[in-house]
């Protein structure tokens, strides 16, 4: 009895060697990934980013960027938190929606009283922008910059939706947005919100 008693303890201590080793050498595999430098360009804010010691790199169809080189062109800040072991990006205060047509648009005012402001680059050097209440367009018009594209031109708007108007239990939302030269659709839509009303 004590000879298949000292096998079965030599085999359940084998056994549990193995499982403890196995889990490990898993572990211990790594992925390997194959990139190749991207040859095109990638523009944050209308600037070509380049930098010859973090190139920009692809991986079937995916650009990768280097966060801090992106961030700081953004004005964003990134942290390393050693502790969580997580990457940390927080965009600056005065961050400021853009897209092809607009950018650093910012509203002041309330009550149905408000005054937009940024830059636009649109075709012919008019755009267009209309106040919705989440169920209906309350006021849709346009505004003729100083020049069209590729130039960006400041604007202001001032706004104004009557107290009949504004929604008891809603948001009002600006539309900026331009119209297609090829199929009269509209493209380049920003939406913002203006101001919620019943919370």
């Amino acid at each position: 009895m004590f000879k298949n008693a000292k096998g079965f303890i030599i085999g359940l201590v084998m056994g549990g060697l193995l499982m403890t080793a196995l889990p490990s050498m898993a572990a211990t595999q790594k992925t390997t990934y194959s990139l190749t430098e991207a040859s095109y360009p990638v523009f944050v804010n209308n600037v070509a980013y380049t930098d010859g010691k973090l190139p920009m790199l692809n991986y079937q169809g995916s650009t990768y960027v280097p966060l801090r080189s992106v961030g700081d062109l953004l004005g964003a800040s990134v942290a390393w938190d050693d502790a969580l072991r997580r990457v940390h990006i927080t965009a600056s205060e005065d961050m400021r929606p853009c897209n092809n047509a607009f950018c650093n648009v910012s509203v002041n005012g309330s009550n149905g009283r408000y005054i937009v402001s940024g830059t636009a680059r649109v075709f012919e050097a008019v755009m267009n922008y209309a106040v919705e209440d989440g169920h209906n367009y309350l006021l849709e018009q346009f505004h003729t910059l100083a020049e069209g594209a590729p130039a960006w031109s400041p604007f202001a708007i001032e706004l104004e939706i009557p107290e009949s108007g504004q929604p008891v239990n809603g948001t009002l939302t600006l539309e900026l947005f331009e119209y297609s030269a090829k199929d009269g659709s509209r493209i380049n839509v920003m939406s913002i919100p203006l101001e919620t009303f019943g919370s």
